[in-house]
């Protein structure tokens, strides 16, 4: 009689592939981490990330007295300041205003002539050429609070700017929105995106403003010509700036995986492909952000022009044809698409704006899914059923 071979069950064959699988994912494990610490030893750079940080911020470093971040540092470590600061930016809860007048709030009226001591020397640490921030502020530091405050201190430099307008203090407006552009101009100087990013909504607000004033009744043309030289403010980047960006970006990306516990790192390697589609998709957003930014800077000087021409004929152009041989030729294509911007005329004036990425004319609509991006309107359709309302930006 022969005996019978032990059956094995589905249950139990599952559990010896399960364990094999372990074993085979534990083993592979291993060894990526030891093929990581001999590529390490052997061919990557040994110092830790933070010393690979500090030697870029040595290699970038101006002397204290010439660097306008550490008088920003300063400034903004102050108690003092900060208190002023944050009391004030209770008052100011928008980046846009229109012009007011200290009648109407007479509480923050008050609070900025008597702080206006505090705004000058910030225009005149702006006014300095030369920024160097660490290529990494670490979150928690002062550094890094700093970004959030200088971004803050933005709206308050757009109520006083308002504010001096509505009073007839032209001047002391305009050198408010100059601030406002110098302070992106120093952050744009630096290798990190954190810092490109805090000066593009910066920088948005500032030339929200500029472009408000240009389109104002009572902008005369020797105004026109103060707010043209604020955006003469040139952009003054560090030679290798994209080299020396792209190794603090995968410094930092090396210095948070190291902060990982184990599970967080068998996590991301895990799921690694998907994390790659996430920082693809980042770097999609960074560079419509950009994008966006440098239609915004081509937009400015084609509305200075419209301004001029309607001062001269007493009208808007029907057609940006009539202002096209007072502008270079760059200027009038549109980056987000690389074609033409669009303008119409309509009862209050004219709208002008940017087709958006996907070069589609949705008559000014910025509501998703429609993705045009006004840069002037007085009236502009932002429903999908075509109702005209105000744009409020």
């Amino acid at each position: 009689m022969t005996e019978e071979k032990p059956k094995i069950t589905k249950a139990a064959k599952s559990k010896v592939n399960s364990g094999n699988r372990k074993l085979i994912l534990a083993a592979v494990i291993v060894v990526t981490i030891i093929c990581g610490l001999v590529l390490k030893a052997f061919f990557l750079d040994p110092r830790s990330t933070d010393e690979q940080l500090a030697a870029i911020d040595a290699e970038l470093a101006i002397p204290d007295e010439e660097n306008a971040a550490v008088y920003y540092r300063r400034f903004f470590s102050d108690p003092n300041n900060a208190a002023i600061l944050d009391d004030l930016y209770d008052y100011t809860p928008s980046a846009y205003c229109g012009p007011w007048a200290d009648e109407e709030y007479p509480e923050l009226a008050a609070k900025l002539e008597k702080h206006r001591a505090l705004i000058q020397t910030l225009h005149d640490i702006s006014e300095m050429k030369q920024a160097r921030f660490p290529v990494y502020p670490e979150p928690g530091t002062d550094w890094w609070e700093m970004l959030s405050y200088m971004r803050r201190v933005t709206f308050l430099l757009s109520w006083a700017a308002a504010n001096d307008l509505a009073e007839g203090r032209t001047d002391a407006a305009f050198s408010k929105y100059e601030c406002q552009l110098r302070l992106p101009r120093q952050l744009e100087q630096q290798p990190g995106t954190i810092h490109n990013l805090v000066g593009i909504a910066i920088e948005a607000v500032a030339y929200g403003n500029i472009r408000e004033a240009v389109m104002r009744d009572e902008t005369t043309p020797e105004q026109l010509k103060s707010l043209e030289r604020i955006l003469e403010i040139p952009t003054d980047r560090v030679e290798g700036h994209a080299e020396i960006a792209a190794r603090v970006e995968r410094l930092i990306d090396d210095k948070e995986w190291s902060q990982l516990p184990l599970t967080g790192k068998l996590k991301h390697w895990w799921n690694g492909r998907n994390i790659r589609a996430e920082r693809a998709e980042q770097k999609r957003r960074q560079r419509l952000i950009h994008l966006r930014l440098e239609a915004t800077r081509k937009a400015i000087p084609i509305l200075f022009a419209l301004r001029r021409y309607k001062d001269k004929t007493g009208a808007w152009p029907n057609t940006l044809e009539a202002i096209e041989p007072k502008l270079p030729e760059q200027i009038l294509i549109d980056p987000q698409n690389d074609g033409p911007f669009v303008y119409k005329r309509n009862e209050d004036g004219f709208i002008f704006y940017s087709k958006g990425p996907n070069g589609i004319d949705e008559h000014g609509s910025y509501r998703s899914p429609a993705d045009d991006y006004p840069s002037w309107a007085s009236k502009i359709n932002n429903t999908p059923e075509g109702n005209v309302e105000k744009q409020e930006e």
